[in-house]
């Protein structure tokens, strides 16, 4: 007859086995009870063990949270050394398993902060790379919670071309506004890690935006060069083919797209035309609400006139 009351390295392995039938919470509870049965039984190495396994399931862990993933680190080292954790199909030492999540944490606060454009440009970048290479030492090791929780099969070194990525867009966003050729510099060498990383899509993001950083050319209505496509100069729709027209010719640079449908206007003519399109619309609404409120008032004294002679009949 099994016993009522379970041992604690008993309801150690019920969590483990709660865990590899993917029910995390009711095996974080198990974890928790084994703690508590094997602390007054002296085991202290099961102590450590049976907590480690219950920060393992938290919900902090499970979400990423820098701070869960930090203190399980830490007691992962404090503890346990080369203890292996099986609490899935396969094995990961405590050391090990310490090292991923500190660098997985420090992955969540940096790409955070990327995100909410916390801190300079160059700062940023220089912590994402410091991260890639973190992910890089740790070789083709699988990241443990990727798999555990979520069935993926991820290689720690498939993040350095996406972080290494990110950090020359980093660059680039913050250079594209004053030296638009400088910035398609780290454009292109984001391109060529997203195509290291295997996204393609990100790779020709990076490819077209490039080419319109690079493209250089001169304004149709004052001949100001500039670089830049939407940064120095924009495009404007004309209704006719303005190719056998001439236009400035002291810069060898194009003012008309190759389609000939589109001309090239610098931003300081492009903000005049823009203003003074403006301050038409505004004066012909002026006059559109004018006109209306004439015919309004002159319906309301036509009712009004009705109404009067009504009365005096």
């Amino acid at each position: 007859m099994a016993p009522i009351f379970k041992d604690g390295s008993t309801t150690l392995d019920q969590g483990l086995d709660f865990a590899r039938r993917g029910d995390f919470d009711r095996a974080r509870e198990k974890f928790l009870d084994a703690a508590r049965k094997l602390s007054k039984e002296g085991s202290i190495l099961n102590v450590t063990l049976a907590n480690a396994y219950a920060e393992l399931f938290s919900i902090g862990v499970r979400n990423s949270n820098p701070d869960s993933l930090m203190a399980l680190s830490t007691l992962l080292r404090s503890g346990l050394g080369t203890t292996e954790l099986r609490p899935g199909p396969r094995g990961i030492s405590a050391a090990d398993l310490a090292s991923q999540l500190e660098v997985t944490a420090h992955d969540v606060n940096v790409t955070a902060a990327v995100r909410s454009n916390i801190g300079s440009a160059e700062g940023l970048a220089s912590a994402l790379q410091q991260v890639a290479n973190e992910y890089s030492q740790l070789g083709n090791q699988v990241l443990f919670l990727p798999e555990l929780f979520s069935q993926q099969s991820i290689p720690a070194n498939s993040r350095f071309p996406v972080l290494m990525a990110l950090s020359f867009e980093t660059l680039g966003t913050s250079l594209q506004g004053s030296n638009p050729l400088g910035a398609a510099e780290h454009f292109q060498t984001a391109q060529q890690y997203w195509a290291q990383a295997g996204d393609e899509n990100r790779a020709q993001t990076n490819a077209n935006h490039v080419a319109s950083l690079a493209l250089q050319a001169k304004c149709w209505f004052c001949g100001r060069e500039g670089i830049g496509h939407g940064i120095q100069f924009v495009s404007l729709p004309i209704d006719n083919n303005v190719d056998g027209l001439k236009g400035s010719e002291a810069s060898p640079l194009p003012s008309v797209d190759h389609s000939g449908r589109n001309v090239y206007v610098c931003k300081v003519c492009y903000s005049a035309a823009w203003g003074l399109a403006d301050r038409i619309a505004v004066q012909r609404s002026g006059e559109a609400e004018a006109r209306l409120l004439a015919e309004i008032r002159a319906v309301e004294q036509r009712l009004q006139s009705r109404v009067a002679v009504g009365q005096n009949r």
